[in-house]
């Protein structure tokens, strides 16, 4: 029973690391453009297929290694090129972000309609990056799940590198604590909301390529995904980076316990209810502000 409950920790502690990884771009977004951008989960399906894509018909030598090496260039022009050409018009009409959540939630159903017409309407699979177990005991970690893990966790601390030791970062910081005072001392905002776009498109590409290591490349998935992502993004604060952190944790080890006590088909459920509690005890969520 003990180490049961130790496999579960694990198991929530690495799929937590995931979704902070992916909330962590949604909020950004958020907190910088104050838009929702709900073709997230169709971006981290992109990820899924592109690995795919290299792996199994291109066999791309070099492994995982490449396909990150390829993957986070292709995923940043991505998400500039998003802005750039479908959301940054919307900028210059009134009530903007709600033409960009209408825009995203079209392109969301363009996205996964595509991925079904390209790719088939099967799932797909992923190889793991590692294959290997690390015994601990009676505790049995595998080094896919260490791996994934760690490199959740590294891409979180790049993250937080960029945005509080570079110019592009700090910049992003200034837009979206104060747009108009960041417009005042010559930030370019169309260039920080294109960019936002871009690194949130990279995180969730990345995600995607961890995470279908584990389960399965769906081509209609995204809806799961982006709810698991509104979750953590309400329940954590809208626009708050470190709340959506302990609360992609805290979904994770949510879904582990309930799907190993009550089943999986209970984990929507449970994801659900979190959200709905939130709302009406906390609306502005964990770390959220007034």
């Amino acid at each position: 029973m003990v180490f049961e409950i130790i496999d579960v920790i694990i198991s929530g502690l690495i799929n937590g690391s995931v979704y902070a990884l992916m909330a962590v771009g949604l909020t950004l977004v958020y907190g910088v453009t104050k838009a929702f951008n709900f073709a997230y989960g169709s971006f981290y399906n992109m990820g899924g297929y592109f690995a795919w894509m290299l792996l199994i018909p291109v066999g791309l030598i070099g492994g995982y290694f490449s396909v990150f090496f390829v993957a986070i260039p292709v995923f940043f022009v991505v998400g500039y090129l998003l802005e750039k050409i479908l959301i940054s018009p919307l900028r210059k009409h009134d009530d903007w972000e709600m033409k960009v959540m209408m825009l995203t939630l079209g392109l969301s159903l363009f996205m996964d309609f595509g991925y079904q017409a390209v790719f088939g309407p099967r799932i797909k699979s992923l190889p793991g990056m590692i294959e290997g177990t690390l015994e601990l005991g009676q505790v049995v970690l595998f080094h896919q799940d260490i791996v994934i893990f760690i490199l959740s966790v590294g891409g979180m601390i790049c993250f937080g590198w960029l945005l509080n030791n570079t110019r592009t970062g700090m910049a992003v910081q200034a837009v979206a604590q104060n747009p108009a005072g960041a417009k005042i001392v010559g930030i370019p905002k169309d260039f920080i909301f294109a960019a936002t776009f871009a690194i949130s498109t990279i995180m969730v590409g990345l995600g995607g390529i961890l995470l279908s290591q584990k389960t399965f490349i769906d081509p209609m998935g995204s809806t799961n995904i982006m709810i698991k992502a509104w979750v953590i993004t309400a329940f954590g604060g809208m626009g708050s980076i470190s709340g959506s952190l302990y609360a992609a944790f805290i979904l994770g080890m949510l879904e582990a316990f309930v799907g190993w006590h009550f089943g999986m088909i209970y984990v929507q459920i449970a994801t659900l209810t979190l959200l709905l509690v939130t709302l009406t005890i906390r609306p502005r969520g964990l770390m959220g502000r007034e």
